[in-house]
C-alpha cells in the first residue's frame, strides 16, 4: 500500500478521468436493445435473451419496428420524438411487446446516431401516480429549511422502502456533509459526517446534473455487457442517459464496504449547479418500479425548485437585515476624512453585522486596521496574490495558507477580501482568528493507493466509523449568509466612495469609473430581483398568496368542506344541525371556554346550503384567527354567533370583541369576496359586514326554505355515539407512547397521522401500506400503540385487528366511514378515529390507553 501524496493526487486525477459513461456494461434488472437511425437492431445486452421468447439472434440485425404492433411503434416514437427534443430520456411504462411475455417499463432516448431502448419488468398499476402530491404537502407544512429536509428524508423512505434515507449536501471545497437522515432503526447513522470530494468524481457529478436520477438494483448483481452483430463487446456507446447503466468497480467495493446492498440518488440542483443529493441505500438489493422512478424525478425537479426559492429567499432576508444594519455604519462615517480610517473606526459596528475579529481597509495604497488584522507588509503580499486570481467581487479563505504559505500569520487565520475597485487595488479585508476546528469524517478521508497486478489502483477506504480530524490553522468557514452580508458591505462602500469622490473635483474620473462599477452592480441586483419576482409569479396564486400561503389556505377550504361533505354523509344527505356544523368549524380555535358565545333556537340547514354556509364561515373563523377578535396575544377576544328565525328565514348574527379595533376591511380578497357574495348569489340571502373599534360585527340572512326546524337527531351523526371518539373525556396518565404503528394504504393520509403523531411527540413511527408487511414487522418488534385504517385496496385489517389484540398492543381504527362502519362483533368496543384525522381526538385516543403525549 501507498500513501505518497504526489501518487494519491495522480491517482485521484485519474480516477476523475475514468469513462463511467463508457463501460459497456448494463445492470441486472433489464435488457438493453440499440437501435440504429433506420431502426435496425444494432446492438443488444447480452441477457436479452433471457427476456425473449425468440432467441436473441433473431431479434440482432432485424428492423425492430417490423417486431411490434402498430400502437407500440407509435408510442416508442413518440417518446423517442421527446427525448430529442428535451435532451434526456422518456419513459412508458405497462407496455407489452410481441416478441416476450412479460410487461415492461421502457426508458428512451437518443445516444450520438442510436437510439437505445431500455426493458425494464413494469407492472399494471396506478399505486404510485399520488406520490408527488404527498411529498408536496409535506414541503408545504415545513416552515424551517431543517424541518424540510427532515419531512423530505422521511417521506421518501416511506414513499420507496429504503433502510437509509439522507441528504447529503455539497459544501465549498467539493466535500459533502449528512444534514439529514432516516433509517431503520437497526442501522448505524451518518448524520453530521463529512465525505470527501474525492469520493464523487468530476465525470460523476456530471452525470447527476444529467440524470436526477440513479439507482444500483443489486451492488452483488452481475453486469451484462452490450454485444454487437458478430458477438463482440462494445464499449463505444455514450450510456450516459441510462437507467440500466453499470457502475464502475471501484464505486461498486465503495458500497460493498459500506455494507449497501442497493442505493438510489436524487440529484438537487439549485440554481444551475449541484447542490446536493438525496441518497438512499438498502441492506439487500431493491428494484424501483418504472412508475416510481418516474414519480421520483418529477418530485427531485419540484423540490429543486423550492429549494431554490427557500433558499433565495433567506439570502434576501439576510441581505435586506444586513443592508439596514450597514446604514448605521455609513451614518457614522464623516466625508471629511480618510474613508479607510472611517471605515475602520466602525470595527464595533461591523462586528455586530458580521462574525469577525478584525478589519482592515486598503483605499488609494493607504493602510488601516482594527482588532486582530494581518501587518501592513502581509496584505501587500495579500494583494498581490489577488492580482491574479480570477476577478471576483469577493474572495474567501478559511485558512490563509491556502492562498500562500508566506501568509501564514499566528492570529489571522481566515480573511474575507471585499473588493472594492481594481485602479486602484481597494480592498476591505474581514478577518477571523485561527481557530481549533474538528470535523467528522465517515471514516478517514485519505485514499490509498494498492499494488493490484502490474498497476497500482485507487482503493477506497473499508470503514465509515465517524473520524475526527483536528485543522489548527483554520477559522470558522465563511457561509453563504457571511458574504451575502459582504456583499451588503460591498455595495454601501461602493456608494458611499462615489459621494465620498464626488466631494473632490481632482477625482471626478475616477468618481465616474467607480460610479459605473456601481451602476453595473445595481444592474446586476435589479436583474436578480426580477428573475426572482418572476419566478415567485410563477409560483403564485391568482390572490396574491405566495405558494405556502396558497397550499395552507386552500388545504384549509378543501379541509372545511370535507367536514362539511362528511357530515352530509353521515346524515346519509338528509338536513344537518347548524350548531354542529358550526362546532365542527370552531373546534380548532377553542383558546378556551369564553372563546365563543353560541346561541339560536335548534335548526337544521337543507343539503343544499351545507358548502354555501361551510364556505362563509370557514372564511370567517379563519379571518377572526388571523386579523380579529380570535387574534388577540392576550387570549380575550371572543366570538358571539346568534342566530333568530321568522317568516323569511334565519337571522345570523356574528360579533367579535376583544380582538384589535377595526376601521376598514380591506381589499376583497378572495376570502373576503366568498364572504360577501357565496350566500346572495348561491341562496339569494343577504349578507352585511362593517367594521368597527370593538371588532368586525356582521350579519346574514338565510332564506326560509334552506331551513328545517325541530327534525329529530339522527343517531349515526350524533355527537354522543359512543364507538365514535370525542372530545372532553378524561383518562389516566401513566407512560409515554414511544412508538407507533400506522397501517393505512394511502400515502398522503399516513403520511399526514405520521405528522400528527410527532407533532404529538412520538418519534418512533413506522408505515406499512397493506397487512402482510404489518404482520412481518410485528413478527419481529411490539409497537407502544397502532392505528388501522379499516380498508386497504382489496383487504381488511379486522382480522389483522383480532390479532394484535390478543396481544395486547392498543389500537384503534380510522375510516372515512365514521359512524356506520360496521365491526366484527369481538371489536365493537374498539374506538373509531374518522377521516381527515382531528389532532386534539388523536391526542385523547393515545390518552384513553394511559399514554402521556
Amino acid at each position: 500500500m501507498s500513501s505518497d501524496p504526489d501518487e494519491l493526487s495522480s491517482m485521484v486525477t485519474e480516477c476523475d478521468k475514468e469513462p463511467i459513461h463508457l463501460l459497456g456494461k448494463i445492470q441486472n434488472h433489464g435488457f438493453m436493445v440499440i437501435l440504429d437511425s433506420a431502426g435496425v437492431v444494432t446492438y443488444l445486452s447480452k441477457n436479452a435473451s433471457h427476456y425473449l421468447n425468440d432467441s436473441a439472434t433473431d431479434l440482432m440485425g432485424s428492423l425492430f419496428w417490423e417486431r411490434l404492433d402498430r400502437p407500440q411503434i407509435h408510442a416508442i416514437r413518440s417518446a423517442h420524438s421527446q427525448a430529442v427534443i428535451l435532451g434526456k430520456s422518456v419513459y412508458l411504462h405497462s407496455i407489452s411487446v410481441p416478441f416476450s411475455d412479460n410487461i415492461f417499463d421502457l426508458c428512451i432516448h437518443q445516444s450520438g446516431e442510436f437510439v437505445v431502448i431500455e426493458f425494464e419488468s413494469g407492472e399494471l398499476t396506478g399505486k404510485y401516480d399520488g406520490l408527488v402530491s404527498a411529498l408536496m404537502t409535506q414541503m408545504s407544512v415545513s416552515v424551517e429549511l431543517n424541518d424540510l429536509y427532515k419531512g423530505v428524508v422521511e417521506s421518501v423512505r416511506t414513499a420507496t422502502g429504503f433502510d437509509r434515507v439522507m441528504i447529503y449536501q455539497f459544501l465549498t471545497d467539493g466535500s459533502g456533509e449528512v444534514i439529514a437522515e432516516s433509517a431503520h432503526s437497526d442501522m448505524s447513522t451518518f448524520l453530521g459526517l463529512r465525505y470527501p470530494a474525492s469520493d464523487i468524481p468530476r465525470q460523476a457529478r456530471a452525470l447527476y446534473k444529467k440524470n436526477l436520477i440513479r439507482t444500483i438494483s443489486d451492488v452483488n448483481g452481475e453486469t451484462h455487457p452490450i454485444m454487437g452483430r458478430e458477438g463482440e463487446t462494445v464499449t463505444s456507446i455514450d450510456l450516459s442517459s441510462s437507467r440500466l447503466r453499470a457502475v464502475s468497480e471501484i464505486h461498486i467495493q465503495y458500497l460493498k464496504n459500506m455494507g449497501v446492498g442497493a442505493s438510489m440518488s436524487i440529484s438537487l440542483i439549485v440554481e444551475g449547479k449541484l447542490w446536493g443529493l438525496v441518497a438512499c441505500h438498502h441492506n439487500s438489493q431493491k428494484v424501483l418500479p418504472g412508475r416510481l422512478v418516474a414519480q421520483l424525478e418529477l418530485f427531485a425537479e419540484i423540490f429543486s425548485l423550492e429549494l431554490s426559492r427557500r433558499l433565495v429567499n433567506e439570502r434576501i432576508r439576510v441581505s435586506e437585515k444586513a443592508n439596514t444594519a450597514f446604514t448605521r455604519v455609513l451614518s457614522n462615517l464623516s466625508l471629511g476624512k480618510s474613508l479607510h480610517s472611517e471605515i475602520v473606526a466602525q470595527f464595533a459596528l461591523l462586528k455586530s453585522l458580521i462574525d469577525i475579529d478584525g478589519v482592515g481597509c486598503v483605499f488609494g495604497g493607504e493602510y488601516a486596521s482594527a482588532g486582530v488584522a494581518l501587518s501592513e507588509k502581509k496584505i501587500a503580499r495579500l494583494t498581490t496574490t489577488l492580482k491574479a486570481l480570477p476577478d471576483e467581487e469577493i474572495h474567501q479563505f478559511d485558512t490563509l495558507t491556502s492562498a500562500g504559505k508566506q501568509l501564514s500569520d499566528e492570529k489571522v487565520a481566515g480573511v474575507l477580501a471585499i473588493k472594492i475597485s481594481s485602479q486602484p487595488m481597494d480592498y476591505i479585508f474581514l478577518f477571523r482568528n485561527s481557530v481549533v476546528e474538528r470535523v467528522a469524517w465517515a471514516g478517514n478521508p485519505t485514499k490509498r493507493v494498492e499494488r493490484k497486478g502490474d498497476r497500482n489502483t485507487l482503493t477506497p477506504r473499508s470503514s465509515f466509523e465517524k473520524w475526527i480530524e483536528t485543522n489548527e490553522k483554520h477559522s470558522t468557514p465563511w457561509t453563504t449568509l457571511d458574504i451575502e452580508r459582504a456583499k451588503s458591505i460591498r455595495l454601501g462602500i461602493m456608494e458611499l466612495t462615489i459621494r465620498h469622490l464626488h466631494e473632490k473635483e481632482s477625482l471626478q474620473r475616477e468618481a465616474k469609473k467607480r460610479l459605473e462599477l456601481l451602476i453595473g452592480e445595481l444592474n446586476h441586483r435589479v436583474r436578480n430581483i426580477l428573475n426572482l419576482v418572476s419566478a415567485i409569479v410563477g409560483q403564485t396564486s391568482q390572490n396574491k398568496k405566495d405558494l405556502n400561503e396558497f397550499v395552507t389556505s386552500l388545504s384549509s377550504r378543501i379541509s372545511a368542506l370535507a367536514q362539511g361533505h362528511d357530515q352530509l354523509t353521515k346524515a346519509s344527505y338528509n338536513s344537518i344541525r347548524f350548531k354542529e356544523l358550526l362546532h365542527n368549524e370552531l373546534k380548532a380555535y377553542m383558546i378556551n371556554d369564553m372563546s365563543f358565545n353560541i346561541e339560536g333556537p335548534d335548526i337544521r340547514l337543507t343539503p343544499y346550503a351545507v358548502t354555501p354556509i361551510v364556505l362563509v364561515f370557514h372564511e370567517m373563523i379563519t379571518n377572526a384567527a388571523k386579523y380579529g377578535a380570535l387574534s388577540a396575544a392576550n387570549n380575550d377576544g371572543c366570538v358571539s354567533i346568534t342566530w333568530e328565525l321568522d317568516d323569511k328565514g334565519c337571522t345570523i348574527s356574528w360579533k367579535e370583541r376583544g380582538g384589535p379595533p377595526l376601521q376598514w376591511l380591506g381589499d376583497d380578497s378572495f376570502g373576503m369576496t366568498v364572504i360577501k357574495s357565496v350566500i346572495p348569489h348561491e341562496l339569494n340571502g343577504q349578507a352585511e359586514l362593517k367594521p368597527e373599534i370593538t371588532g368586525l360585527t356582521a350579519e346574514f340572512v338565510i332564506p326560509r326554505q334552506y331551513i328545517e326546524i325541530g327534525a329529530a337527531s339522527d343517531p349515526k351523526q350524533t355527537l354522543s355515539n359512543k364507538r365514535i371518539l370525542q372530545e372532553g373525556s378524561t383518562v389516566k396518565e401513566n407512560v409515554p407512547l414511544t412508538t407507533a404503528y400506522i397501517v393505512e394504504d394511502n400515502l398522503l393520509i399516513s403520511l399526514d397521522i405520521k405528522k400528527h403523531l410527532q407533532q404529538l411527540g412520538i418519534e418512533g413511527i413506522e408505515i406499512f401500506g397493506d397487512v402482510s408487511s404489518a404482520r412481518a414487522a410485528l413478527a419481529k418488534n411490539k409497537p407502544s400503540m397502532m392505528f388501522l385504517d379499516v380498508h386497504l385496496g382489496h383487504e381488511n385489517t379486522f382480522q389483522l385487528g383480532v390479532v394484535i389484540e390478543k396481544q395486547s398492543i392498543p389500537f384503534v381504527f380510522i375510516t372515512g366511514y365514521g359512524a356506520a362502519i360496521e365491526l366484527p362483533e369481538e371489536l365493537l368496543h374498539v374506538d373509531i378515529l374518522t377521516k381527515p384525522v382531528d389532532t386534539k381526538l388523536l391526542k385523547q385516543s393515545i390518552r384513553s390507553f394511559g399514554f402521556k403525549v
